[in-house]
């Protein structure tokens, strides 16, 4: 009966995944002397491992090696990562010699087993990844792969191919900006080509195309034609590239897209809906705009418009990037707080060296607390260390009393009178400041980022009345995370006594 046990494949599979996470050279022995968990065990710790690891599969004498020495043993002596990381190829671009028959039929036993593949693909891969088109000349030697994330250079395009799989559900492709490579039609073609290849189960779809060069007609042609394809499968769409209206219009139609990325693509002048929709972005859950006109994508997506009506209550994640001398202000805030179930607001925007950008007030932060008071991340703009803003430490209350899920907070605020706004913090007659003062509820941030924002006390006194300011305010404060400041560091000491 205890021999039968091991040929269910429901029981084998999570026991040799649970060896796999524990020891992956203890996994790997036990492969080599019970044969009913060979097919598991591998299965499982191949399953994610990075491209250097099956190089090593290849024998001494086929690739000059660079750096870490990589041997047959390599995967019996290796733990398993935890996660991806990036990818130090080990090899350069001289083949010493072909691999054999037994030793091509060897990579390709391992290769079969890979689901996901992450990492940066440098031009030291040109070498193996030649050896593997030699190896599977006809069929992709990924059969199995389900996710591709890949950083790889212009140059290296021609090898896209090889991670073609009918099982794909999750590509992801960003291409380096190499400005010293001018990208010709082939090139071109290999981006559309790897495009049209993805498979109908295709669930998310990340392609950032940093070399202007490399984008054509065919390859927009073909995204527009991979999200018509996969249609209600989607759930996760990101295009670096400015898209044509055609291909935004279809985007906006998908039902299940949970996170779009919107990069270079401009809001189109008119937006036609197909008789078959009845509203846009139905299901969207995180948007993620650095469009040169993100703040018109933002006013149409908080307005009243019917077609966009919902996303102000599906919408929990924003992401907004603003260039050049753009920040933040009171009328971006007040369309932002139309999102009402917000629980991350990330705006990255930074300050030009000559002057402070940050134009909001306290009681802008205030009608922010209000309105949105799921949040749990808050990120307006890295501060700088000009201290001209008006925000003062009092708005920091507003939030940490009206949105007790925060975690992590990034605003600017004025410290030139620090100390003095503190007391006239906890001595005013303000009936509003004063409920919240003496309200128990507080958010649980441990770590307060200050960036460049500058500091400077008179003496212990003033050193003291901070220090209580901020413990009254952030009970479980621990960290100032600052760029430097010698007063921002002695008052993380004091906090952690």
């Amino acid at each position: 009966m205890s021999r039968k046990v091991f040929r269910i494949d429901e029981i084998l599979r999570p026991i040799a995944g649970y060896v796999v996470d524990l020891d992956g050279p203890s996994a790997i022995a036990l492969a080599c002397c019970c044969k009913a968990f060979e097919e598991p065990v591998l299965s499982s710790y191949w399953e994610h491992q990075p491209l250097d690891r099956l190089a090593g599969v290849l024998p001494p004498g086929i690739l000059r090696r660079s750096g870490l020495d990589i041997s047959p043993y390599y995967v019996r002596t290796t733990r398993l990562p935890t996660s991806p990381s990036v990818l130090t190829c080990s090899v350069s671009q001289a083949i010493i010699r072909l691999p054999t028959q037994e030793e091509r039929d060897r990579l390709l036993r391992y290769a079969f087993w890979i689901r996901r593949i992450a990492g940066v693909v440098t031009r030291r891969f040109e070498a193996f990844f030649e050896i593997l088109q030699f190896s599977s000349p006809i069929k992709t030697p990924f059969p199995n792969l389900r996710a591709l994330s890949l950083w790889i250079y212009p140059s290296l395009l021609r090898f896209l191919p090889l991670f073609h799989s009918p099982r794909m559900t999750a590509f992801s492709l960003s291409v380096y900006p190499d400005t010293s490579f001018d990208p010709n039609a082939m090139e071109r073609d290999y981006l559309a080509a790897a495009a049209a290849a993805l498979p109908t189960s295709l669930r998310e779809l990340v392609l950032r195309v940093n070399n202007a060069g490399l984008r054509s007609y065919e390859l927009e042609k073909e995204i527009l034609h991979t999200i018509q394809r996969c249609g209600r499968m989607l759930t996760h769409l990101e295009i670096d590239m400015e898209l044509p209206a055609v291909t935004i219009h279809r985007a906006m139609e998908l039902p299940n897209l949970r996170t779009w990325g919107v990069y270079r693509s401009l809001l189109p002048a008119t937006l036609t809906p197909s008789s078959e929709t009845t509203t846009y972005l139905p299901a969207l859950r995180s948007l993620v705009l650095t469009a040169t006109d993100a703040y018109d994508w933002i006013v149409f997506l908080a307005s009243s418009f019917p077609m966009v009506n919902g996303i102000r209550s599906t919408l929990t994640e924003l992401y907004l990037s603003l260039s050049g001398r753009h920040a933040v202000d009171p009328t971006l805030l007040s369309q932002i707080c139309a999102f009402t179930n917000l629980t991350r607001l990330d705006v990255g925007c930074s300050c030009p060296e000559d002057e402070c950008t940050f134009s909001l007030a306290d009681d802008d932060l205030s009608h922010l607390s209000l309105a949105l008071p799921r949040l749990e991340w808050l990120m307006l703009g890295h501060q700088c260390d000009k201290n001209t803003c008006e925000t003062t430490f009092r708005s920091l209350l507003f939030l940490s009393a009206r949105c007790p899920k925060l975690a992590f907070i990034s605003v600017h605020f004025n410290t030139a009178q620090i100390a003095q706004d503190i007391k006239s913090l906890f001595e005013t007659g303000d009936p509003r400041v004063k409920e919240l003062r003496d309200s128990p509820t507080r958010c649980r941030i441990g770590t307060f980022s200050v960036f460049q924002t500058p500091l400077s006390l008179k003496g212990s006194d003033e050193f003291e009345v901070v220090k209580r300011g901020f413990l009254n305010i952030f009970p479980q404060l621990r960290e100032i995370s600052r760029r430097y400041g010698r007063t921002w560091q002695n008052l993380t000491e004091a906090l952690r006594k």
